[in-house]
């Protein structure tokens, strides 16, 4: 069974080490990047990352929700928690999808982490593309190469090397050619747009 990958933000390393040693005991769970200090969003890799946990006090409050909004444009598919030690208004928690508070007991961590990941999957099983997925298809269709993506919408190679997967996994289609046709026929492209 795959386990699921997650990245934790968090200034405190006692924290820090104490998350990842609960998590890493889990069959299911695996911490494969950690950050003391918020890391430099332009080289903040979140491909290959399921869920990340985040410590609001590693972000200045006025750059928290751009942040957040920056990391689900990267990852559509990621689930943001807070890890919440200390008393946060409700409107820093609203920005995530859901809260570990550091009392929690390792059977309610891992009950949360289950849960979020159920939703995830769950959300996932639809073959409705997502309005990123949407965007890099219609460039794929365009003859548009990962590199000319990425930088025309902003985003990592790697992401765009992501949503041509997940892509390929909801349509079925593995050709450019057919992905091509697949977005004529939806409508996403036309016939003159292809010239």
């Amino acid at each position: 069974m795959k386990k699921t990958n997650i990245a934790i933000i968090e200034p405190s390393m006692i924290l820090t080490e104490g998350v990842k040693k609960i998590i890493d005991g889990s069959p299911d769970f695996k911490i494969v990047k950690s950050f003391h200090v918020t890391p430099n969003y332009s080289n903040f890799v979140l491909t290959g990352i399921d869920i990340l946990l985040i410590d609001p006090r590693s972000i200045a409050e006025t750059q928290l929700s751009k942040f957040i909004h920056d990391c689900k444009n990267e990852n559509v598919d990621l689930i943001i928690l807070t890890l919440q030690t200390s008393y946060l208004p409700s409107q820093i928690i609203k920005l995530t999808d859901g809260v570990i508070e550091m009392d929690d007991e390792p059977a309610t961590l891992f009950s949360k982490l289950r849960n979020v990941s159920k939703s995830k999957n769950t959300n996932n099983d639809s073959c409705e593309l997502s309005s990123r997925e949407k965007n890099v298809l219609i460039l794929v269709a365009k003859g548009k190469t990962n590199k000319e993506i990425a930088n025309l919408l902003n985003i990592s190679i790697h992401t765009v090397i992501a949503h041509r997967k997940n892509i390929t996994t909801k349509t079925n289609i593995k050709t450019i050619s057919g992905l091509t046709i697949y977005a004529l026929l939806n409508n996403l492209i036309s016939q003159t747009e292809m010239n």
